[in-house]
Order: structure tokens, then sequence, then C-alpha cells
């Protein structure tokens, strides 16, 4: 199964050059261990690289991400002309390794909030270590940010910035879509599909199950395998996302907002809401609301 590199974000991964070129029979990539990723692209012929001694046969369609701090060499010379793109780029956090069938595309993330200062922190980006992609899907944008970076300048800097965050959700996409997801992913996330639209409805397993016609048990370890979270936890961390919202946007009491949640017994919701975010609703509340008078204050000074 394909290996994919995961990388927290924000920030995204940055560019540092992009490029383009036709290697002639004979040709070989120099030894060196490099500060950047390198992403290599192959249109048509093979290139052949080692990385800390594994060797990729990299053939037209395919791609390889070179990863930064890592030793790489070309252990063969090209045969035939050899049409490659590459992406050098730079980011803060060393990347983990999962395995595709293994990415929790399905899982809940906390969502911002007007009062949050930071982003979550449980966001991921991922990319295929070596796979087949559609580069004539791919080769548009990279003939594009080639054409940029030629007559670079400050006016198209930021563009070119964009351009790879754009390759690089495509790459995520192709990642997603080079196979079938195997039936016990279909469900889990037919399941996540499911709840996410009615979570604040009473939550009843038995239900879950007769929608989705498998057995509640196996619903279950399906969306605990592959997102981490049973169905109930899954509502709970809905509700609770909702309730941190109108905390701070409204000035409903906490009885009401366990109520618009799905909870009915505030007592539950404040317990639930204490062992996920490490405050009770209440003083969560007074927090933000000695943050706000605090910025008003230093607003009149």
């Amino acid at each position: 199964m394909m290996l994919c590199l995961e990388f927290a974000i924000p920030p995204l991964p940055q560019l540092v050059t992009v490029g383009h070129a036709v290697w002639s029979p004979g040709d070989r990539h120099f030894a060196r261990t490099f500060g950047v990723y390198d992403l290599l692209l192959v249109k048509r012929g093979t290139l052949y690289m080692a990385e800390e001694g594994k060797e990729y046969a990299v053939g037209a369609g395919q791609l390889l991400v070179l990863e930064a701090g890592r030793p790489h060499d070309g252990y063969r010379a090209c045969a035939e002309d050899t049409e490659i793109y590459w992406v050098h780029f730079i980011h803060e956090h060393k990347p983990g390794y999962i395995r595709r069938g293994e990415i929790p595309w399905s899982s809940l993330l906390a969502k911002g909030t007007v009062e949050d200062e930071e982003p979550s922190v449980q966001q991921r980006l991922y990319l295929p270590k070596f796979a087949p992609v559609d580069i004539e899907a791919l080769e548009p944008v990279l003939q594009e940010m080639n054409e940029i970076h030629s007559r670079l300048s400050a006016e198209n800097a930021l563009r070119l910035q964009l351009l790879l965050a754009g390759l690089l959700v495509a790459l995520q996409a192709e990642c997603q879509r080079t196979g079938q997801p195997e039936p016990a992913a279909r469900l889990a996330r037919a399941a996540a599909a499911y709840l996410d639209v009615h979570w604040r409805q009473p939550f009843h397993l038995a239900g879950l199950a007769e929608e989705l016609h498998f057995q509640a048990d196996y619903i279950t370890r399906c969306m605990k395998q592959h997102i981490s979270t049973t169905p109930l936890q899954y509502v709970l961390q809905r509700r609770l996302e909702e309730a941190k919202k109108l905390l701070g946007g409204t000035v409903l009491d906490i009885a009401e907002i366990a109520e618009r949640v799905g909870i009915q017994d505030p007592n539950y919701m404040t317990r639930l809401f204490s062992m996920r975010f490490g405050v009770t609703p209440g003083a969560y509340r007074r927090r933000l609301r000695m943050r706000d008078e605090a910025a008003a204050d230093t607003e009149e000074i």
C-alpha cells in the first residue's frame, strides 16, 4: 500500500525553486544531502534515484518526494531522454509516515472560532512518497510555476507560492484517488457523513445501523479504525465544538447552550467540555470576556 508523507500545517510548505529539464542518456543525478524537499515528477523516460540507499526507478507518470536532510543520489544513469519537473520546498516540521488506507480523511477537526488566537494543531497535509500521478493534469500548473519563476519579481512572488499550494492540493487529491478505499473505510466515511447531518438529533446507534444497513458493532469498529473515534464520540465532538462557538458568540446560559447542541443535562455537558478543552464552559466564557475587555482598554489608551 502506498506510503504517504504527513506534514503538520500551518504553516504551509514554502517554495524555494522550480525547474524543468530533459536529461540525456548518460546523465545521472549527483550525490548530496539537501536541506530542502525535492519533489520530482517524470513526464517521460526513467530517473534512477536512491535515498539513504533505497532505490527508486521513477518512470513516466510517477512522482518521488526526496526528503530534507536525507542523502540522495542517482544510482544509475538515464538510459533514454528523460523529461522531468522538480519543485524544491521547505517546511519547518519533520514529516510523519502513514499508509494511504490509514489516512483519516473523514476525521472531525476542531473548527476555528472568532475567539481563537491560533489555528488547530490537528491539520495535516498528505503527499504521496512515491506514486503514479496524472502528469498531464499537473503539467499546466508546473509550466505556469516555471514561467513565473523565470521572471520572478516582488509583484508575482506571492502568486508562485499560491501555485505551490495548489499543486500540493492536487497531489493530495491524487493520494486520495490512487486507490479505492477498502469497504471498512468507505463505511466509516458514510457513517461520518450521516452524523455530520444528524448530530443535533438524539443519538441512537441502532438508527445509524438501520440507515447504513450494517451492524452497529461493525460500524463502530470501522469508525474507530479509520477515523479514530466511535460514532457517539464523533457526535459529541460536533456538539462540543458548537457549544464552544455559542459560548463566545451569544449570551445564552449553559443550560440553554446544552439544549441547543443536543445535550439534555448541562452538568454532563460541562464535564464533557472540561475533558475536551481543559476548562469549564463558564471559565472559558470568562476568559473570553477578560480578553475582550483588555483589548478594549488597550484601544482606549
